[in-house]
């Protein structure tokens, strides 16, 4: 009987098929990987006062490269804790720079710029507007209620900083008139359910409600700079589908959307 012993030279060649083959389905496992991270979901951590706008930027986004977008709106101050608590998080949008700087320099973003600017005012329901003349009037009879942010959100941050520059916050604190809202939309909230007469928000806020009307609009100079900046949190700078939204965010198409919202566009340094 014949008995048949593989070669050397067999066997190497029989070893680098399966080598071959190994490394193909490694390269086709990997090409897979990147191709389901690469579409993984977005989760930005928005201002309240920008939910709406980032919502639709964030539609024209998915639309066009096929990766959702989930949002969490809310005070920029909480949002930014539940960073710091390790929130899972690519993207956050701050209604002021203390809340961003926080997060860059606790070591949670990768990089910063500031992308947009708003306007502080005055609301009050239609039929109570034309009485609103200046900041003095909230201290009024007509006026029982004032809502206001609370004193770690930027909204209310800006708006105490306006009122004890006019010498009027002490007054109304006095007076138990201040409402504290939850963030920014909780406190137009108050006014259109007539539950304060009057509220300070952004002017951005007061063009998404029916119910009232601006009162006045708030000195620039009475107040820090309303920047928002936009951060790209390290754990989207692992994820090629929030680098994308972090730029898209600051693209021509989203400047379009955000200006109808009411927003100033910042020049991108």
């Amino acid at each position: 009987m014949w008995s048949f012993e593989p070669s050397f030279l067999t066997v190497v060649k029989q070893a680098k098929c399966r080598w071959l083959t190994l490394l193909a389905f490694a390269a086709m496992a990997g090409c897979a990987d990147n191709s389901q991270s690469s579409k993984a979901p977005v989760r930005a951590f928005v201002a309240a006062s920008t939910r709406d706008a980032v919502k639709e930027i964030a539609d024209l986004f998915t639309q066009a490269k096929g990766i959702p977008v989930s949002i969490n709106a809310e005070d920029s101050s909480k949002l930014a804790m539940q960073i710091m608590q390790d929130a899972s998080g690519h993207i956050f949008l701050s209604a002021n720079e203390q809340w961003a700087n926080e997060v860059m320099d606790k070591g949670f973003g990768k990089e910063s710029k500031v992308l947009l600017g708003n306007k502080l005012v005055i609301v009050a329901p239609k039929e109570l507007a034309g009485k609103i003349k200046s900041p003095a009037d909230l201290t009024k009879d007509f006026v029982k209620k004032v809502a206001v942010a609370g004193p770690t959100v930027p909204a209310g941050i800006y708006a105490r900083q306006a009122l004890e520059k006019l010498s009027l916050w002490e007054e109304l604190e006095k007076q138990k008139r201040i409402v504290s809202g939850d963030n920014v939309r909780a406190t137009l909230t108050y006014v259109e359910l007539g539950e304060a007469e009057a509220g300070i928000v952004y002017a951005t806020d007061a063009m998404i409600s029916k119910r009232v009307e601006v009162a006045y609009h708030f000195d620039p100079s009475m107040h820090d700079p309303i920047r928002y900046p936009l951060v790209l949190l390290k754990s989207g700078a692992e994820s090629p589908g929030a680098v994308d939204f972090f730029q898209f965010l600051s693209s021509a198409q989203a400047a379009a959307v955000f200006q109808r919202h009411g927003f100033t566009v910042m020049p991108d340094k």
